[in-house]
């Protein structure tokens, strides 16, 4: 059972927080999705652990990423004038480079150029990478990348969404390593899973093989199918809040990012690439063919609503009553746990052992950190790339992992 303090512990990640500062002081942040920032275009206001940050595409393409607030009287520099070379607050007109010089202080009368140039503004490290943009928040030199599969491809061979959800990076991190859920929130998709799934709607308990690496762990979910088959999903999980979630199709990978922005609400990042053929704007199963890519999630409605359920169809055949797609489906049942779970009240069983697992590496983490020792998933040796999550049906005693990474 987790005490309140260990809930604490993993949840919590404003100011001081351990794990928050596990996370921003050892890994690059994806912040938002790379196509948002145009050049000379609108500045995009982030928040990610509590704080407040704008980023923005300067004229030469490069990429500005500041706190919010303007040094000079604190206005939000997401109001500012991005144009020729630099983000301009509306305020007063002080003016800054992508690099956090200030440029101009048109206001000061005395020589306003050099009184710029002892003008501070906090400004962070950032690289585009797999359709993302990444932020360095840590103190210090950046540490390194972590070179994921899809880090290193081609725009085309990569397709990313993002929403945000009212509820903590936990919540949605558990979900996208608990293989046990499908065969029940996800049944009325399968047809549209594949065959590679079909052990979910005959064995609703399978049993976990879990092993440790040196990113975070991988588990495999095994189903017993008939004809000796055994039926295989195998996810990963990625220091400090990544998943790599099981496709089943050749070439193909998919990635989860649950983002803290604060302690009650998540940044939930989609991946999907494929080595093979390029990948078209992802729809169907997932969410609404014409969702918006910055929210793919519909207006749900409250809780006197159910979160937009309908019980009319459920009557005709759908088991959960949601149309929206499967990741809408995982969106309503986190949010009705309330914005953060208290973990003390969970009764778990063994179809948890993924969820458990995971929340060791965190905790064993987040005191690494806070003790002094290299967490983690932080070591420069760390090699991620055998990192791809599969589906398959494999023969009895057949090793899956053999088969995985053949």
């Amino acid at each position: 059972m987790v005490t309140k303090a260990d809930n604490d512990l993993l949840t919590l990640v404003e100011g001081d927080a351990p794990m928050g500062q596990m996370m921003r002081q050892n890994h690059w942040i994806p912040a938002l999705r790379a196509a948002r920032l145009e050049t000379d275009g609108d500045p995009i206001r982030v928040r990610l652990f509590g704080e407040n940050f704008v980023a923005f595409r300067a004229t030469d393409g490069r990429i500005g990423f500041f706190d919010e607030a303007c040094p000079h009287r604190g206005v939000s520099l997401a109001l500012g004038r991005n144009e020729e070379g630099g983000l301009r607050c509306i305020f007063h007109g002080w003016k800054f480079r992508v690099d956090g010089r200030c440029v101009e202080t048109p206001t000061e009368a005395r020589n306003p150029e050099a009184f710029a140039r002892n003008v501070k503004v906090r400004h962070y490290p950032v690289r585009e990478a797999g359709g993302l943009l990444w932020v360095w928040l840590g103190a210090g030199e950046p540490g390194r990348f972590t070179d994921l599969p899809f880090t290193h491809m081609a725009n085309d061979a990569v397709f990313v969404a993002s929403t945000k959800i009212p509820v903590n990076y936990l919540q949605g991190l558990e979900a996208t390593l608990d293989s046990s859920h499908i065969g029940f929130l996800h049944r009325d998709w399968f047809a549209d899973l594949g065959a590679n799934f079909t052990g979910a709607s005959t064995d609703f308990a399978p049993r976990y093989e879990l092993k440790d690496t040196d990113y975070g762990f991988r588990c495999a979910a095994l189903r017993n199918l008939p004809d000796g088959v055994v039926n295989v999903r195998c996810n990963e999980f990625v220091m400090p809040f990544h998943s790599s979630t099981a496709s089943g199709k050749p070439g193909e990978g998919t990635y989860q990012i649950l983002v803290p922005i604060d302690n009650r609400n998540t940044l939930w990042i989609f991946v999907r690439w494929n080595e093979l053929e390029p990948v078209s704007r992802e729809g169907g199963i997932l969410a609404p063919k014409d969702a918006d890519l910055d929210d793919w999630v519909p207006s749900l409605g409250g809780p006197d609503e159910y979160w937009g359920q309908d019980r009319k169809s459920m009557k005709n055949g759908s088991f959960a009553g949601f149309k929206a797609g499967l990741l809408t489906e995982d969106t309503v049942v986190q949010i009705s746990m309330g914005p953060i779970v208290d973990r003390t009240k969970e009764q778990l069983c063994t179809g948890d052992a993924a969820v458990m697992r995971l929340r060791r590496r965190l905790i064993q983490a987040a005191h690494d950190q806070a003790e002094g020792r290299r967490p983690l998933g932080v070591d420069p040796q760390t090699s991620y790339s055998r990192l791809v999550a599969m589906a398959a049906n494999i023969k009895q005693g057949e090793n899956w992992d053999d088969v995985k990474f053949a």
